[in-house]
């Protein structure tokens, strides 16, 4: 019996794959996974070719179903939701697999629990930076009081420190895996248009004709953005490249034109939904990297006089869609407005003066946290009644 830990095994699937695959191949054969300590579990054999899958299912089965057996694929172990399958026959003569909408689903979840955590203890370092400034900076130090138990805050304001890291890291790892998994990890905007070198976009940044512009938030009013693009194309500033995070956008001077801009958000898009929407012409111009927001900025031309291509076929189906969106950003942003409400308000009942108010408690920083929040719910919202209203109106 062989015991190996591993425990982000669950962030690359793929790698965990390969990896037990070649454990197969020096004689190890996997046996069970604990799940809670990230232990595998392996067994000393013969040493054989195997191909594993990793599913994660909600309600699995003890038994696979007959296309997968008839394949030869077998159940090698289970782990709580997690399956592993595994199958002896060479993996060029593999036509049909488990599916992994499980395992990416689940992911996402993860995601979502890390985005929450980071932002949460982002909130406590702002508030520790702010206290300490105050104290030591502002107030001279003069109302720090000695204590050995300093010791035990900055130990906690340590790991405070690391999970934020780590949270980071666990994010961009998971997310790459996703895209892997979806199929989508080579889908780039970039590479859907021809892509300058770094002298050719230096020439012509210095002659003036590439200009760039910053734009932030954009996400919360697509409409709006979709309206300055398209403006922009009839200026004569056509759209070149977004930067990876899609805050920058470059322009280069040429001839106005007439270009449909759709800005897309998907939660899991797989390389069917580009493929579908490439068919009819459309073009992506820029494909947001996080896991999260997966949005997807499209494009297509159109000749004077022709109608302005739609990327969904009735407006029904985009108000449809614009609700959702509304109701995903409430559903991330309002639990935390409710959090910054409720330590402003314990604040002010343990505050003396105004001064200790925002100095000591950081309520400011609270404050602006609510301020942009806020706005990003009322702005996305304000984006679904504007839809509506052009809606009722054609429909009306």
């Amino acid at each position: 019996m062989k015991r190996v830990y591993r425990p982000l095994w669950s962030y690359d699937v793929r790698k965990t794959e390969e990896w037990l695959a070649g454990m197969a191949e020096q004689g190890w054969i996997f046996e069970k996974l604990n799940r809670w300590s990230r232990c595998f579990h392996f067994q000393e054999r013969k040493p054989e070719t195997r191909v594993y899958r990793i599913a994660y299912e909600k309600m699995s089965s003890p038994v696979l179903p007959k296309t997968l057996q008839a394949e030869g694929w077998e159940i090698a172990t289970t782990a709580g939701k997690w399956e592993f399958t595994a199958n002896s026959q060479p993996e060029s003569a593999i036509r049909t697999s488990p599916v992994r909408d499980g395992v990416v689903k689940h992911n996402r979840f993860i995601t979502y629990l890390f985005f929450a955590m980071i932002i949460y203890f982002t909130v406590i370092l702002l508030n520790f930076s702010a206290a300490m400034f105050t104290g030591w900076v502002v107030e001279g130090g003069r109302n720090v009081v000695e204590s050995p138990m300093w010791i035990v805050t900055y130990l906690f304001m340590a790991f405070v420190l690391a999970s934020v890291i780590f949270g980071i890291y666990s994010i961009v790892k998971i997310t790459r895996t996703n895209k892997q998994l979806q199929g989508t990890e080579n889908v780039d905007a970039v590479s859907v248009h021809q892509q300058l070198d770094g002298k050719t976009e230096s020439e012509l940044r210095r002659a003036g004709r590439l200009i760039r512009k910053v734009k932030f938030a954009w996400i919360y009013s697509p409409d709006k953005m979709e309206q300055w693009l398209e403006s922009m194309e009839l200026k004569g500033f056509n759209l070149y490249r977004v930067n990876k995070i899609g805050s920058v956008f470059y322009f280069i001077e040429g001839e106005p034109r007439r270009i449909a801009y759709r800005l897309d958000y998907q939660r899991g898009p797989t390389e069917s939904y580009y493929a579908i929407h490439r068919e009819a012409g459309w073009k992506e111009k820029f494909v947001s990297y996080s896991n999260m927001e997966n949005w997807t900025i499209w494009s297509q031309a159109y000749e004077e006089g022709r109608e302005r291509p739609q990327l969904y076929s009735d407006r029904t189906s985009r108000l449809k869609h614009a609700k959702r969106i509304a109701i995903t950003y409430t559903a991330a942003f309002l639990p935390l407005i409710t959090f910054y409400i409720y330590f402003i308000i314990s604040y002010i009942s343990r505050a003396e003066t105004i001064q200790d108010w925002f100095l000591w408690n950081s309520s400011g920083l609270f404050m602006i946290a609510i301020l942009i929040f806020g706005s990003i719910i009322f702005r996305i919202w304000a984006y679904y009644g504007r839809l509506r209203r052009e809606t009722t109106a054609v429909h009306g």
